[in-house]
């Protein structure tokens, strides 16, 4: 009993980025949330909602580096296909380990024209501009669905394409029961998302070192309604959860999507303690001392915030190191969270095949 408890516990800490609470054949209107629409503000327009961010070293040019931001989940069916015109998108980047951005890439859209075309302009700022307001020198100018040129080097892409994601949401729903068979079925086959793809030269980003963190963020009239660097901390970790519903625990997420990077440890680390903790609970058997696990829980609280994804841009690894569209983030983390006793939810891979050159997803269903 304690390991079925465990397996769906582990499986809700885990929903990595989308957990639709959609069935295969239900209404899609009546959709919940993990990454994908996952606070209350956000469920009011798709368009706002950041569904993952992922930033790798370019298959192409490894002297580039790739940033992914995909809003619109389900795209086409529960979310619009198209940018919201005067909204931000924005990726912050920090490369001096402050939790602050050095650099930031900012992203705005027209209404759609003829065909849905957006034009597309994105500025770079950096010191100042970079951590306050909206400034920055234009350095992509362009149309969506096609590749615009960055100055500097690299090339911009705004289009609908096929949602990356991949995990068996029916075997999490059936209550963690994974791996009914081997591939399981991938839930978010045929789900397309919206994709901002961005690849620049990696020179451009990095400081002194060859680390940098990305976190997204979406920004309206000035606001900043969503912010993701992770794979689901904000839907796992901050109330209400699967172990702290609300109430009588206060709703945070739009708060933590409102927040900095820098104020997480002190504003939300209680929050992923608690959820470690009663998680690594579950696990330990007779005899077992818990405060065996206090070490671990603390380091992971550590590691998991601020919500920043961190890579080191010289080094070929996989996720943690970064995010590469890829990478199977779920059977990583919960072989992390659940101490090993669950590695796989058995979908290994997405259901159409990325490719090695720009703008890197697959293409829309």
């Amino acid at each position: 009993m304690r390991k079925l408890i465990l397996g769906v516990a582990a499986a809700a800490v885990l929903s990595t980025a989308v957990a639709l609470s959609v069935t295969i054949g239900t209404n899609p209107n009546s959709s919940g949330a993990a990454d994908h629409l996952d606070a209350p503000l956000v469920k009011t327009d798709g368009r706002i909602d950041i569904n993952d961010v992922y930033v790798f070293r370019s298959p192409a040019n490894p002297d580039n580096t790739v940033l992914v931001m995909t809003v619109n989940p389900a795209a086409g069916v529960l979310s619009p296909t198209t940018l919201r015109p005067g909204a931000r998108y924005e990726f912050a980047i920090d490369n001096d380990g402050d939790a602050e951005e050095d650099i930031v890439y900012r992203l705005k859209s027209s209404g759609a024209g003829p065909g849905g075309v957006q034009h597309l302009v994105l500025k770079r700022a950096t010191g100042e501009q970079a951590k306050h307001g909206g400034g920055g020198a234009v350095v992509a100018n362009g149309r969506g669905g096609t590749a615009v040129p960055v100055s500097g080097g690299g090339s911009l892409s705004v289009d609908l394409r096929d949602d990356p994601f991949f995990f068996d949401l029916v075997s999490f729903n059936a209550g963690a029961t994974f791996c009914p068979s081997d591939p399981a079925p991938d839930f978010f086959h045929d789900f397309n998302a919206t994709a901002i793809v961005l690849e620049v030269p990696t020179d451009q980003l990095v400081d002194e070192s060859s680390g940098i963190g990305v976190w997204g963020r979406t920004i309206v009239h000035g606001k900043q309604i969503e912010r993701m660097g992770r794979p689901a901390i904000n839907t796992v970790f901050i109330p209400p959860n699967p172990f702290e519903p609300s109430p009588p625990d206060p709703a945070l997420e739009d708060a933590f999507n409102a927040g900095q990077p820098a104020d997480d440890q002190a504003a939300f680390r209680g929050e992923v303690v608690d959820s470690l903790s009663l998680l690594f609970s579950l696990n330990n058997g007779s005899g077992d001392d818990p405060s065996d696990d206090a070490a671990t829980v603390e380091a992971l609280a550590d590691f998991l915030l601020p919500d920043i994804l961190t890579i080191d841009t010289a080094s070929p690894a996989a996720f943690p190191n970064g995010r590469a569209p890829a990478d199977d983030v779920i059977d990583t983390e919960l072989g992390l969270i659940t101490e090993g006793l669950i590695t796989t939810d058995c979908v290994d891979t997405n259901d159409n095949p990325f490719s090695a050159s720009f703008p890197y997803l697959a293409p829309p269903n």
